[in-house]
């Protein structure tokens, strides 16, 4: 494709994405709504221990199949193929793969990171559909991240955008759940003032709903567009 036909694609997940948030809107709070009240349990567990610790095992364990199950139900959205809230559950058959998955990401991502930003934003642009690919197409670890690689191959540029925006909501805008104090010795409160609560409601279930649902777009048109062979030939390719 040429380099203004790559930008009108992108930019089509923006605005196509906005149409699919609004006609799936029941479905889409719904889901938020859970992910909402599940990823509530590491705020009460730091609340309790005053210790991030207990926090990571549930998040990754109890947490990330959630929200891995919530990307297939964004991608059946995009593709506008039948859809229900039964697939939230969708990363539970493949659960041990899927956590295996997300775990490398974050390593990955993070090791990228350490060394200098652009490795890793680079590393986590090529690698960000590999959680897409375990439960879309049951893929195995390896066969996950090839397939991703390949298929942002020559659209990092494209995708960062939507990286970027997604992770500046994240951090700037504020939630309702506070954890502050020492990486030692945290402390958990709830920020109930109004304007943290618009805001809170308006990240959680608007914003980055609406880009999850340009992520998914931009999967599965990317996934289109390599063809049928794009599973076979990750796995020849990766490592």
């Amino acid at each position: 494709m040429q380099p203004f036909e790559m930008d009108r694609a992108a930019f089509s997940w923006f605005t196509r994405s906005w149409d699919d948030y609004v006609s799936r809107l029941p479905l889409v709070l719904a889901v938020n709504l859970v992910l909402a009240v599940i990823s509530a349990g590491s705020f009460l567990l730091i609340n309790r221990t005053h210790s991030l610790l207990p926090s990571v095992p549930y998040t990754l364990f109890v947490l990330t199949p959630f929200t891995i199950g919530a990307n297939l139900v964004y991608i059946k959205i995009a593709r506008g193929s039948r859809t229900s809230f039964k697939d939230l559950f969708s990363a539970f058959p493949v659960y041990h793969r899927a956590i295996a998955v997300s775990l490398l990401l974050g390593l990955a991502s993070m090791g990228g990171l350490f060394l200098f930003i652009v490795p890793g934003v680079m590393v986590y642009l090529a690698f960000m559909f590999s959680e897409y690919a375990v439960v879309d197409r049951k893929t195995g670890v390896k066969e996950s991240f090839a397939l991703s690689a390949a298929i942002t191959n020559g659209w990092k540029m494209r995708l960062f955008p939507v990286v970027m925006l997604t992770l500046a909501i994240t951090m700037s805008v504020p939630d309702v759940y506070v954890v502050s104090g020492s990486m030692k010795a945290p402390t958990a409160a709830l920020d109930l003032k109004p304007w943290t609560i618009a805001a809170a409601v308006l990240k959680t279930f608007v914003f980055l709903p609406w880009l999850s649902l340009v992520l998914a777009r931009a999967y599965a048109f990317l996934l289109a567009l390599a063809g049928p062979e794009a599973g076979k030939n990750a796995r020849l390719t990766f490592w």
